[in-house]
């Protein structure tokens, strides 16, 4: 019987070559493959942790930190574009893209806390030169979120309007309450050591 080791090298391997477009389908897939029904699946950390071995030996140690920065300044701007252009608005980005974490490929989670309603940001958004996106509703633990789909720069990008009123816990996951990182505008500026903008006189 293979190890769960083996699945997730497996399972890394189906996501690196695009036979699975991501890991929860990749680790039932390897597991199908390789061993009996009853055979122990890994957890998708440990596939992670392969891929990310894989990405880096494609990319280099040199390469691999290149593309987390791209990944970061791509999220630096638009949160940028977001807090410049609706003064109540605060945004933070969550989730693996905070860490760094681009193994398997990434999307870009940016949480909007604005009384705007997300129709305006999307009209902020195309007039800098995004592309039009896709509206969704999410049914979250603080009910019906609405949010916005689109891809910048070949990652996807996933902006969701949290009211202020329904206090949403930063540090914890929408759907299931699980902890992830989060980095508010700042945080990410300190990643890319990028300074802000200067205040308009």
């Amino acid at each position: 019987m293979p190890s769960p080791d083996d699945i997730a090298r497996e399972a890394a391997r189906l996501v690196a070559t695009g036979v699975s477009a991501d890991v929860t389908h990749a680790i039932r897939l390897a597991t199908e493959r390789l061993g009996p029904s009853d055979a122990h699946a890994p957890g998708s950390g440990r596939v992670r942790a392969h891929l990310r071995a894989m990405t880096e030996q494609t990319l280099g140690a040199e390469g691999y930190r290149a593309e987390v920065r791209r990944v970061w300044s791509i999220a630096e701007t638009l949160m940028t574009l977001i807090e410049e252009t609706l003064p109540d608005a605060r945004t933070t980005l969550a989730g693996r893209g905070a860490e760094g974490k681009i193994d398997g490929g990434v999307t870009l989670h940016l949480r909007v806390g604005t009384e705007r309603p997300l129709a305006e940001l999307v009209d902020r958004l195309v007039t800098h030169g995004y592309e039009e996106p896709a509206f969704e509703t999410a049914n979250t633990r603080f009910g019906r979120l609405d949010r916005i789909r689109f891809v910048e720069e070949g990652t996807p990008v996933v902006v969701t309007r949290c009211l202020p009123s329904i206090r949403v816990e930063e540090q914890r996951d929408l759907f299931e309450g699980r902890p992830i990182s989060v980095l508010d505008l700042d945080g990410v500026r300190a990643r890319l050591d990028v300074s802000p903008p200067p205040a308009a006189p």
